[in-house]
């Protein structure tokens, strides 16, 4: 069979084989999901062609499902969080995948990717799937696939896809335009109610989540009133949803139930417009995103040695930038 690359991972060549894996995810086949993944997350741009036809395969419309993305500082207990509440929520018949983003290192651009070591008991029920990807550098909190990643996810079957950033700061907004309801994960010594009060993810969240209250119950409860309070004074993103506050132990379960509820509340049958207008914002995020990396793409092709000459001129200091990019543009019109 001859294949459309020179450089495929094995068992992929055609739209056959495309559309025989595609038929594999959906059937729920773990393998065949792992390896869907690894095609959608690959850098190259041979694999450009075949991540478009495979997606496309996959994105088709199915039952409602839940994106929920889990965010908060390094430390913050992100990680027990998603084990404590996948468990409770796998155990209750719904299928869990859990889309975690670990940081790369600056140097050799690897990543541990040790969230399946984390979650030991998640990882082994059967109802759940654990898939960790590097941030590969990105300046965010987030992969540049995790778009893709869900997708897939829920069409091998997976209905509640919980995205799990980095160790996030509070200018880490990115989560919002990936998922429908995101819960950030805080200590309970994190910081006073001035610190609740600032923009940011805070400002993104629907649900605020204060950890490990088993090892300061009256530190928990104060942080939870605090940011209550602070909360207040910020808009909600929805009109028909106010932002909700509550303290989690991992290690005791207590408020795993709860956190649960209010996840349920979110995505409640009448609340579904609003979520399908936040999936709309962000398909158009996406399409501005992908628009932006093809272009640039095109221009470094068809430009690509007066593009050097300019950015040259720009590092050196005799043009600036706004003038060069226009440059360019310029360039390319009288082609």
């Amino acid at each position: 069979m001859q294949q459309l690359h020179t450089n495929q991972p094995p068992g992929i060549t055609d739209y056959e084989d495309l559309a025989v894996l595609a038929g594999r995810v959906r059937r729920g086949e773990r393998r065949a999901l792992a390896k869907a993944l690894s095609l959608l997350e690959s850098t190259r741009v041979s694999d450009k062609p075949r991540q478009h036809t495979l997606l496309s395969m996959l994105a088709i419309p199915s039952a409602p499902t839940m994106r929920i993305g889990i965010t908060g500082a390094a430390g913050a207990g992100k990680s027990t969080l998603i084990e404590a509440l996948g468990l409770h929520v796998a155990s209750n018949g719904h299928r869990v995948a859990v889309l975690a983003t670990d940081p790369a290192a600056p140097s050799s651009g690897g990543s541990i990717l040790g969230d399946k070591l984390r979650m030991t008991a998640l990882a082994n029920h059967p109802n759940a799937f654990i898939r960790p990807s590097s941030n590969r550098g990105r300046g965010d909190a987030l992969d540049s696939h995790v778009r893709e990643r869900i997708i897939t996810c829920e069409a091998a079957g997976y209905n509640v896809v919980v995205v799990e950033t980095v160790g996030a700061g509070q200018a880490d907004t990115a989560i919002a335009d990936a998922v429908d309801l995101v819960i950030l994960a805080t200590l309970p010594n994190a910081g006073d109610d001035i610190q609740a009060l600032k923009r940011g993810v805070m400002e993104y969240a629907d649900i605020v989540v204060v950890t490990k209250a088993d090892l300061d119950r009256a530190a928990a409860r104060r942080a939870v009133q605090q940011i209550r309070s602070g909360r207040a004074l910020l808009r909600n993103r929805d009109v028909d949803w106010h932002v909700r506050v509550l303290a989690t132990s991992s290690a005791t379960g207590e408020g795993i139930t709860e956190l649960w509820l209010l996840c349920q509340e979110f995505f409640a049958e009448g609340r579904r417009p609003m979520i399908e207008a936040r999936r709309r914002q962000q398909r158009m995020r996406w399409f501005d995103e992908s628009l932006h990396s093809e272009l640039i793409a095109l221009l470094r092709q068809r430009a690509s040695a007066h593009l050097d000459r300019i950015a040259d001129a720009v590092a050196e200091g005799a043009i600036l930038p706004p003038v060069a990019a226009a440059t360019i543009v310029n360039h390319l019109e009288t082609q």
